[in-house]
């Protein structure tokens, strides 16, 4: 019988090949795919206001941001989380903090957590918190032998059957159909006009690929965008400008669905570029190298409503050039996929 696991010579591996070595086979042969009603979800970014990761303070550290390696969903709804190490990482208390912290996360609601280096795996239960002693371990060299201990805890059909009961969401909804978190699936940005009649402003489109929305603590929301821009050099622009990956705030309490009243969310920032840098000329196309420092207010508006779990309406950009007095706006709509 063909072994689902050969030897490995873990001194040659990194995290990344944990995860392509070891974890995708694994999550495979457990009976998880992505896109089916056993989801896998890849690098989920999460936003912390209230939890931590590992032992920050969350009364002095300022709002981060984590990433989970893994969610996956059985049957589409019951989530439980795996967190990848490099081999040489020696599997304590920050690393199982830092996956509890996913699992527990108001978006995930995970039953299990699990931590992986690749020489070991083990699973912990969520509601038991991060310091309780893992409920399943075991080394890479006896998953062959154990792996039908493994499918009777994690496969799709065993983790319905052990967790028959969903956490419900007691809070307050963020908008019609929508829980009080929802992430964003995907979206797109669509200018069509702008303030200067640049025709190539007017044709701009800037995907977003990943996000989420939900409360902090003051009871406003906030949006998390990832965007990706139809090109390197927008992509280059935006990350100077702050606009690859940011947050945006709305102070009302849920997404509207009266297109008389939408909801609207803002964010500005104000971006040094120093001499010597080169920067994008969107008039030419070509890159120019600033002979002193630029500074650039950006603002940034989406107003809009949802529907059917989609959030859509106009979106605005500005960006105010103070040493070149100049002013450049851009107005489109947009659409983005919640789930």
């Amino acid at each position: 019988m063909q072994k689902l696991f050969e030897p490995i010579e873990f001194s040659r591996l990194n995290e990344a090949d944990v995860r392509e070595e070891i974890l995708a086979p694994l999550i495979r042969a457990l009976g998880y795919r992505t896109g089916s009603v056993h989801n896998v979800i890849r690098e989920q970014s999460l936003r912390y206001n209230r939890l931590f990761l590992g032992r920050r303070n969350p009364r002095r550290d300022p709002i981060i941001r984590g990433r989970a390696d893994y969610i996956l969903e059985a049957h589409g709804s019951i989530r439980w989380v795996i967190e990848a190490k490099a081999p040489g990482v020696v599997i304590g208390i920050d690393e199982v903090e830092q996956s509890w912290s996913y699992a527990n996360h108001p978006e995930i609601r995970a039953v299990y957590f699990s931590v992986c280096n690749g020489r070991n795996f083990q699973v912990f239960q969520t509601n038991l918190g991060p310091n309780k002693e893992a409920i399943f371990s075991i080394t890479y060299e006896d998953m062959d032998e154990q792996f039908p201990q493994m499918l009777n805890l994690l496969s799709p059909d065993s983790i319905r059957r052990d967790h028959p009961v969903i956490v419900r969401d007691l809070e307050e909804p963020l908008g019609p159909g929508l829980r009080s978190f929802v992430r964003i699936a995907n979206g797109l940005i669509k200018y069509e006009r702008n303030n200067l009649g640049w025709r190539v402003l007017s044709e701009f489109q800037t995907g977003i690929s990943e996000g989420a929305i939900e409360r902090d603590e003051a009871g406003r929301m906030v949006a998390f965008l990832q965007t990706t821009g139809p090109s390197r050099s927008l992509q280059e622009l935006n990350n100077r400008l702050g606009l690859s990956t940011f947050e945006m705030i709305s102070t009302d309490s849920t997404i509207s669905d009266n297109s008389d009243s939408p909801t609207i969310f803002s964010y500005e920032n104000a971006v040094i570029i120093p001499s010597g840098e080169k920067l994008l000329d969107l008039r030419t196309w070509t890159d120019v190298i600033l002979p002193s420092n630029i500074t650039c207010q950006v603002s940034v508006k989406a107003s809009g409503i949802v529907k059917e779990k989609k959030f859509f309406g106009i979106f605005t950009t500005c960006m105010n050039y103070n040493e070149f007095s100049m002013r450049i706006e851009m107005v489109g709509s947009f659409e983005i996929v919640l789930a």
